[in-house]
Order: C-alpha cells, then sequence, then structure tokens
C-alpha cells in the first residue's frame, strides 16, 4: 500500500489542488491521498475564507481519502514551525511514504541540497552568512547570498518562491525527525502563489479569494463592482462597514460561476458558491482593538513572531488603528513584510505565545490527531493509521478523553478555542464537541 502525503490549506480549494492530487496517483502511483489541512486559520495570518468543514468536504470531493487537521499554533506559524509541524503530523500515522509539495523549480534534488546545508551548517556557510550579515543584509537575504556561493542554483526562484521555501522547510523537517517519508515534488503551474489576478490555466487561491472577500472586479484588471448594476440590499458593499461585524457579503451565484468555472472544478465550485458569506481577517478588527486595548500597558513581545520594536510600534500607532488590514500598512516597514505583521496581529488575536512554540520546537514538535474527514471506500487506510500511528486518532471530539499527553491536550484546547473565535463571525450552531467527522 503506497500512501501519500500533502500538507495544504485550500483557501479555498482550486484546480491546481486538484491536479497535485491527480498526480499522486497518476504520476506516483498512490494508493492512498492523505491531507494535513490548516484549520481555521492560515499561515498568511488570515481567517480561512471558508470553515474547515466546508474545505475538508472540497478536499474529499477532489480526491483526498482522508484529512487531518493541522494545529493552529503551527498553521500560523512562519515555514520552519508550519512544516515541522505538519511533517510531524505525517510521522505520527505511521503509514506516510512520501511528502508530495509543488515547487517553483520541480527540483527535488536541489531542494534537499540546500535543506542538507542549512541544517548542517557547515563552517564554509556559516562563514559566508557572517560575511553578508556584517555588510548589513537581513538574515534571510544574507542565507541566501551564503547559499550562492556553496553551490550553483539552477533556477533563481528557488531561494525566494513562497512553494520553494515550505518544500526546503519540509525537507529539514524530514533529516532533523529522521523520517522514513520521502520527499517528491512537480513543479508548480500556472499563476504565483501570492498573484491576484486571474490569469492561466491555474488561479492562485489568493486571486480567488481577493475576488470572492472584496465583491469588486479587480483581480480581472478592472475597478468596478461586480454587482454595480444589481447591487441591492442583499449584497452590500463590504467597505460600507469597514468595521462591523456585518461585514460577510453574500454573493450572487451565476455571476462568480461565470468568472471562476475555468479555475474550480464543478461540484466544488457549486458548494463554494453556496455559501452565505465569506470570511476575512477585517471581520475580527474590533475583536483585536479591545485585546490591544486592554493589554498595551504589559506590551506584546510575549506573542509569536513580535519583538521589542514592533511591539513599540503597536503601541505607538493604536491611537491611528481603524481595521486589522489599515493598522497593517500602518506596521509595514523595510523589515516587516505585510504577511509577517498580519500573522503577529492574529497571534494576538487568538492568544498564541512565543514560549509556547518554542516549548513545542524543543519537544520536538507534538501533535494529535484529530480527522476531519474520509471517504467511505478509504476505510482500510484508516484501519492502518489506527493500528500504526503513535497517538490515538480522534475522529469525535467525545474521544478527546483519549489524549493524556499534556502537550497535546494544549493543542486541542488552543484549537477548539481559536475555532469558537472564528465562528463568531461565520455562526455555527453546532460547536467543536458536537460537529461528526465528514464522510463522503
Amino acid at each position: 500500500m503506497k500512501t501519500i502525503g500533502i500538507v495544504c490549506e485550500l483557501n479555498p480549494l482550486h484546480s491546481g489542488h486538484k491536479y497535485l492530487l491527480d498526480m499522486a496517483r497518476k504520476r506516483f502511483n498512490a494508493d492512498y491521498v492523505v491531507l494535513v489541512m490548516s484549520g481555521d486559520y492560515t499561515q498568511r495570518g488570515v481567517p480561512s475564507i471558508v470553515s474547515k468543514e466546508i474545505r475538508t468536504r472540497m478536499a474529499l470531493m477532489a480526491g483526498a481519502d482522508a484529512v487531518f487537521e493541522l494545529p493552529v499554533q503551527y498553521a500560523t506559524a512562519s515555514a520552519e514551525y508550519f512544516a515541522s509541524g505538519a511533517v510531524s503530523l505525517l510521522n505520527s500515522l505511521g503509514c506516510v511514504d512520501h511528502i508530495l509539495f509543488g515547487t517553483e523549480n520541480g527540483d527535488i534534488e536541489e531542494i534537499q541540497k540546500i535543506a542538507s546545508i542549512l541544517n548542517d551548517e557547515p563552517d564554509e556557510y556559516k562563514k559566508e552568512l557572517q560575511k553578508w550579515l556584517k555588510r548589513g543584509l537581513n538574515f534571510a537575504s544574507a542565507r541566501d547570498a551564503a547559499l550562492k556561493k556553496l553551490i550553483t542554483i539552477g533556477n533563481s526562484t528557488t531561494l525566494i518562491g513562497s512553494n520553494n521555501i515550505l518544500g526546503i522547510e519540509y525537507c529539514r523537517a524530514l533529516m532533523e525527525s529522521k523520517s522514513r517519508i520521502t520527499p517528491i515534488t512537480i513543479k508548480r503551474e500556472g499563476a504565483d502563489y501570492n498573484s491576484d489576478e486571474l490569469t492561466g490555466t491555474y488561479a492562485s487561491a489568493s486571486a480567488i479569494r481577493r475576488l470572492l472577500e472584496n465583491n469588486t472586479t479587480n483581480a480581472l484588471g478592472g475597478s468596478n463592482n461586480i454587482n454595480s448594476e444589481s447591487k441591492t440590499d442583499s449584497y452590500p458593499d463590504q467597505n460600507i462597514y469597514p468595521n462591523s461585524h456585518q461585514d460577510t457579503t453574500t454573493y450572487p451565484d451565476d455571476t462568480y460561476r461565470s468568472i471562476l468555472k475555468d479555475y474550480i472544478p464543478e461540484d466544488i465550485l457549486t458548494l463554494l458558491l453556496s455559501q452565505k458569506a465569506y470570511n476575512r481577517l477585517d471581520n475580527y478588527s474590533d475583536y483585536l482593538h479591545y485585546k490591544l486595548l486592554s493589554e498595551r500597558s504589559e506590551g506584546f513581545t510575549s506573542y509569536a513572531d513580535i519583538h521589542r520594536d514592533l511591539s513599540d510600534k503597536i503601541i505607538k500607532f493604536l491611537p491611528k488603528y481603524t481595521t486589522i488590514s489599515e493598522f497593517t500598512d500602518l506596521l509595514k516597514s523595510k523589515d516587516l513584510t505585510y504577511t509577517r505583521i498580519q500573522r503577529s496581529l492574529l497571534h494576538i488575536l487568538l492568544g498564541i505565545k512565543q514560549d509556547t512554540l518554542d516549548s513545542l520546537k524543543q519537544e520536538k514538535y507534538p501533535v494529535y490527531l484529530r480527522l476531519l474527514g474520509f471517504r467511505k471506500e478509504s476505510s482500510p487506510l484508516l484501519a492502518v493509521i489506527r493500528e500504526s500511528s503513535s497517538t490515538p486518532v480522534i475522529s469525535r471530539m467525545s474521544d478527546a478523553f483519549k489524549i493524556e499527553d499534556k502537550k497535546q491536550k494544549e493543542l486541542l484546547d488552543q484549537d477548539v478555542l481559536a475555532s469558537d473565535i472564528y465562528h463568531l463571525i461565520i455562526p455555527d450552531p453546532k460547536n467543536e464537541y458536537q460537529k461528526p467527522v465528514t464522510i463522503l
């Protein structure tokens, strides 16, 4: 039995994701494909556009056999923690043979060579790194310059492509954990990961989210409202309520279907368009504002990814706070990217502390196994996982008592809290302990 694991966010699932799932079977002959998926929040530091339950159903519709939740501490962290947490979860399943990911260069040997240097840190690399740091480069740029001195890198995007960066971290995590899982990759096709334009055969999830969230044609190159001729009170412009919890616009199905039909599989598009609202970070602006005001006297350095300078800037600019996105723009600088700040602010909102991440790293990235969904015909895979996994599989939250490890229990509790916060905006009549596993 050949099992391939894929780490994903599916925010939302599009044809590029479907292509990756298909290649797992067609090119790499997988009998089963297991997904490790972020829950209700993503590495960009934003809530998922639709809930993890909807995205789990999308994954199963696209061909995944089983979906497990990546704990929120890892899902919202930097590449090292994100990749290490995901690999730890795949290791814990006990039956995964390969991890498959897309990369900009499509060269697994080059990715592994870089990962090996970063893990081993040979003297030549350390000397080059220090040389470039002394010349004033930030760490990421200095590291890239040092690597280019040590090895010939065939593709100029290898060290800067978003997918390559994660691929390198997956390989580092596999080496660090002495995993039996071997990495495989395919070249990413279509639009760039960060592209905001709906172009090419495979559009990016970023462009799709932008279209759905902002209710404009900007993603298509225009500037007018999509519904400019037919806008009614049922479809308010989201800009009317920049700070309001009402900022959850609903959308007319036919308009978006005509735009997105080439980029999202038809059945999954139908599911996506059936949702009453699409979530976004600015919906939590009031909640974050309250937390920032109530904790400003203490500062924010205890939270993950926040150093003293950023904490001081948050306090300095707090009187100008309006929305999370506008506040992020105020805080952004040459040394602090928009995504980094966004992620830091989300950590404050969710209460994720740096010492928690440090502790998780020290303890080799513990995980618990929460099964979000599976296909009926994949029951043999679940039987193997339950037999071979190093930690209990939680398919119903009523089984949470099976978790005895303190760290695993803390991970679970943080996920429950994060989900409760998510559903302050997108209400769900069932709480985490009442939700059944999704079965197709």
